[in-house]
């Protein structure tokens, strides 16, 4: 009996430590210099909490500034910086910064490389203004900047994804289970949809609570379905070891992982009857996993 009581107090510790980590890193594709670096290494940071219910009290965050886009070198050695895209909600966008604009000086001083001008807005603090002139084609434009904090990145993933038209899914293996290879294919269902891996500690205590929806809302339009980058071998023993018992692909190819840039696991989209994604969650939060769910009968109710 000693034994089996110290065995549970070991799993249990395990269980807290695993739920304390909230998110698995998964190397992302190559750097492509976006003007600050957390779109990629704030996924190792805990999954925030549930939301506060008035906005209004949450002490503004502080910190380096933070414009929201991704930068590259212009070809043959040609003055400025690229932006290659803006985020949605970010700073950039605001100030009416489009994709293939190039970056010629900030607040009148010039910028040839993406290192410089990534540099010269992390040296600014969040609430900063300042002035970027641009090149939009052959007219140059000066723009406005107001710039945020830094986000992390759970909020970086529902600034680029809630609202809009999920992405369509790349060429999927059946792990288990009947999978649907097509987002199209799936209108008219509230989709909940998981990125995980094998080796993915958080991934597992998330399992419970997917196999729970799964039994629950399927019959009612919900199609749960994970996703893993991991081969259909290795994906099919993670599950049983597990108890995953909802549908499972395999994206051996990666290009659903990059199209949803899920590098952080588990990351979790809510994707609507008509395919628009209505939230996103990066690592493991009881609280927002309950918002989660609300949510699900909420869109099934949903003409």
């Amino acid at each position: 009996m000693r034994l089996v009581h110290e065995t549970m107090k070991a799993r249990h510790a395990a269980m807290l430590l695993l739920q304390a980590l909230g998110a698995c890193t998964v190397s992302p594709e190559p750097a492509k210099d976006p003007t600050s670096a957390p779109e990629a290494a704030a996924a190792t940071e805990p999954a925030p909490a549930a939301r506060a219910a008035e906005p209004a009290v949450i002490p503004p965050r502080t910190g380096p500034g933070w414009l929201g886009v991704e930068l590259a070198k212009r070809e043959n050695g040609e003055p400025g910086v690229l932006i290659r895209s803006v985020m949605r909600g970010s700073p950039a966008e605001r100030s009416g910064v489009v994709n293939g604009d190039v970056v010629m000086s900030v607040d009148g001083q010039s910028v040839s490389h993406p290192s410089e001008l990534r540099g010269r807005v992390q040296a600014m603090p969040s609430g900063t203004r300042f002035s970027l002139c641009v090149l939009r084609g052959e007219q140059t434009r000066l723009l406005s900047v107001e710039l945020e904090a830094v986000p992390n990145e759970d909020e970086v993933m529902r600034k680029s994804y809630v609202g809009a038209h999920a992405p369509e899914f790349g060429a999927l293996d059946a792990v288990q289970g009947s999978i649907t290879p097509s987002l199209h294919a799936l209108k008219g269902r509230v989709v909940v949809l998981e990125f995980w891996a094998s080796w993915c500690g958080v991934c597992h205590v998330l399992a419970p609570t997917l196999n729970g929806w799964h039994d629950r809302y399927a019959a009612q339009g919900v199609t749960v379905l994970g996703v893993t980058g991991d081969p259909v071998e290795l994906a099919g023993r993670a599950a049983g070891e597990v108890g995953m018992g909802y549908p499972l692909a395999s994206d051996g190819s990666g290009s659903m992982l990059r199209a949803y840039r899920a590098y952080a696991l588990p990351t979790l989209f809510v994707i609507d009857k008509q395919g628009n994604v209505r939230d996103v969650l990066v690592g493991y939060s009881t609280p927002r996993l309950r918002e989660i769910e609300a949510l699900v009968r909420k869109l099934i109710a949903e003409g």
